[in-house]
């Protein structure tokens, strides 16, 4: 069989890409390093190209922070030129070759590509970008009482909070719960996170939720009874503590999520159409609140509430949970989702030149700490939109 049957027979355009940056940046689950290795294991030649791939010096050292953006355009390239009847066998070698530089002249390139972009850049405009920052730990946590407390920048100290009880706020500068049987704490908090905001914390249950910018979460101090409710306003991922005899639920305008112990994301925004709420590990179950279903989850799944819909459909669990740790997941994204993430992050404002604009898909993984201007140059790079900086808006075009 040709190595152009092998590679279509693998959809190596999407699969094995994403495979192999995944190895490269030292980011790959058990189960996807036994499929890379199956398919390292059939060719030889497979094999040629990892090694080619790891010896690249460049992408060695900047794969973590540049390989990261949409490359379908050379997938696409690829595939009409394996499309062509080879005349000779080093015309496969050829192709073959050109996979290696998807990665390697996507990284390259995109280092060429942004030093010439910055320095044709106005200096003003420069002086502006530097000035829209990424998202940092922050939040304000409101008591039952009605006081708030600013925990931005705080790291392992303690908040007294009624005299008798203190919260924890550790190392990492989350905010942690361990109260006693006997805590008179007043029952509901509420943790609110602005626009260029993340926070972790930890509920008096154990449970550890992370949350993300411009959301917001309700919750009992100090949990009793036979369910432990929180409310949830924006999007957060939780693994929670098992308990069977108190069920840990989710509740958002549009549906419940209530699970024993697991870890899922979920998404609720007021100005997103959609909700979802996407399980990693676990078992969970959703109550959708405006047609009265319920349907159950396995890992991997995911409920989409569209309008009145609810559909249940199997997704790249990374997609939906990446945003905890240091990157921004897209796969085939309509630009104004990706632009809302975006818009949240780094508190700035965006505006659609032409709202066509709005419906071109996007596919990359971008760097969640990085400069704005380095996160616009990679959308920059592989569609035809361009960016154009204006005080706190960035205008599409």
């Amino acid at each position: 069989v040709c190595l152009r049957c092998k590679i279509r027979c693998m959809k190596m355009e999407k699969e094995i890409h994403e495979l192999l940056l995944a190895y490269l940046q030292d980011d790959i689950s058990e189960e996807e390093m036994i499929r890379l290795q199956g398919w390292l294991d059939e060719n030889e030649r497979h094999r040629k190209l990892l090694d080619e791939l790891r010896d690249k010096e460049v992408l060695r050292q900047e794969i973590g922070a540049y390989a990261s953006f949409d490359t379908s355009r050379r997938w696409i390239q690829l595939k009409e030129e394996m499309d062509k009847t080879p005349r000779k066998r080093r015309l496969l070698l050829r192709v073959w070759k050109s996979v290696a530089a998807v990665f390697v002249a996507a990284v390259a390139g995109g280092l060429l590509y942004w030093q010439i972009t910055d320095s044709a850049r106005p200096v003003e405009e420069q002086v502006l970008v530097a000035q829209i920052r990424p998202g940092e730990t922050q939040a304000v946590l409101i008591t039952g009482k009605g006081q708030q407390l600013l925990l931005q920048g705080l790291k392992d100290t303690c908040l007294d909070i009624t005299g008798n009880e203190t919260l924890k706020i550790s190392k990492d500068g989350s905010l942690e719960y361990s109260l006693s049987a006997l805590s008179r704490m007043p029952e509901w908090h509420t943790l609110q996170v602005p626009r260029g905001g993340e926070y972790k914390i930890v509920l008096d249950d154990g449970t550890e939720i992370w949350l993300n910018s411009a959301s917001e979460l309700k919750y009992p101090a100090h949990f009793v009874g036979n369910e432990r409710r929180v409310c949830l306003v924006g999007e957060a991922y939780f693994q929670v503590a098992r308990n069977e005899a108190a069920p840990f639920i989710v509740e958002t305008r549009d549906m419940d999520v209530k699970v024993l112990g697991t870890s899922f994301n979920v998404s609720a925004y007021e100005d997103e159409e959609n909700s979802h709420a996407t399980l990693v590990e676990g078992r969970v179950e959703v109550d959708d609140k405006i047609n009265g279903e319920k349907v159950t989850l396995t890992p991997g799944e995911q409920a989409l509430l569209q309008g009145k819909e609810m559909v249940v459909r199997e997704v790249n669990t990374k997609l939906y949970s990446m945003w905890r740790l240091d990157r921004f997941t897209f796969a085939s994204e309509d630009m104004e989702g990706v632009i809302r993430k975006l818009s949240r992050w780094y508190n700035v404002n965006f505006f659609f030149s032409n709202s066509s604009m709005k419906q071109k898909r996007f596919t990359g993984s971008l760097p969640k700490y990085s400069d704005i201007s380095q996160v616009l140059k990679m959308i920059e790079m592989t569609t035809d939109i361009k960016f154009q900086v204006k005080g706190n808006t960035i205008i599409i075009q």
